[in-house]
């Protein structure tokens, strides 16, 4: 049993119920053992991505890292964005704006749908990354959940679109040229869009002729959120709306309903 104990502690994992002091935090996806086990309570993210045996094959720029703590926020801000949908609807009813009305609600409708998932956008998950880089290796703490998910090979393309699209990454593609095969409805801002990576990083990208960014290339798992017209939708939503609902893409999983 001491050499039990001994090997648990040398990976990092303490055996559930061995003594004070411990957290317990999980882990799925593409890892040699998953599931929820025992840490001390000064572990690490590199703690526990080292205990698991997070593999080789695993897209660790697309991986997760889950807190409770964040749930509370993210769903008074889905809550927030439901009501402005809803807003932005009744609004261009009111003005004839049937294109905008059908969009923002065909887009309440599926955002509707989107968990919370209280992940942490934009955190370091790669075990040797997390070993080199000690401002990344942060404390985990009880109930916390890390997701390493396959390589995908889609971008998905949504909001003020035709239909949701699924389209295959092309390597330094830039964002803009998806859509030419996702064609933008007339409720769609011209002049920008929003690039969500993988990681959860969000950019805004201009796209109209007159203020055209350099070509931002995008990764496999990554969204393109095309923004509604914000000079259409003032009045209904606040000035952030669009920005605020690709902060909340960036909180999907790439192994989640979202994208399947």
């Amino acid at each position: 049993m001491k050499t039990l104990a001994l090997a648990f502690m040398l990976c990092g994992i303490v055996p559930a119920g061995a003594h004070a002091g411990t957290l317990d935090v999980a882990a799925r996806g593409a890892v040699a053992r998953p599931g929820t086990s025992s840490y001390p309570d000064d572990a690490r993210l590199s703690t526990v991505a080292h205990a698991v045996g997070v593999s080789p094959d695993a897209y660790t720029i697309g991986a997760a890292w889950l807190q409770p703590s964040l749930h509370v926020d993210q769903l008074r801000l889905k809550a927030g964005l439901m009501y402005e949908l809803g807003a932005i609807r009744r609004q261009a009813m009111g003005m004839g704006n049937d294109a905008l009305a059908e969009g923002a609600a065909s887009f309440q409708a599926w955002f509707d749908t989107l968990p919370v998932t209280g992940r942490r956008p934009q955190s370091v998950l790669d075990p040797l990354r997390l070993d080199v880089s000690p401002p990344d290796d942060r404390p985990v703490h009880a109930g916390d959940t890390l997701v390493y998910p396959a390589r995908p090979s889609m971008v998905r393309i949504v909001g003020a679109v035709a239909r949701a699209c699924s389209l295959p990454q092309v390597a330094m593609q830039d964002a803009r040229r998806y859509l030419a095969d996702c064609p933008v409805t007339r409720a769609a801002d011209r002049d920008a869009i929003y690039v969500v990576q993988p990681d959860g990083g969000v950019f805004e990208q201009n796209v109209a002729l007159w203020n055209r960014a350099d070509p931002r290339p995008v990764a496999p798992g990554a969204w393109i959120y095309v923004p509604f017209d914000r000079r259409a939708i003032a009045g209904a939503a606040d000035d952030t709306f669009n920005h605020d609902i690709a902060t909340f893409l960036a909180t999907q999983l790439l192994d989640g309903d979202a994208w399947r």
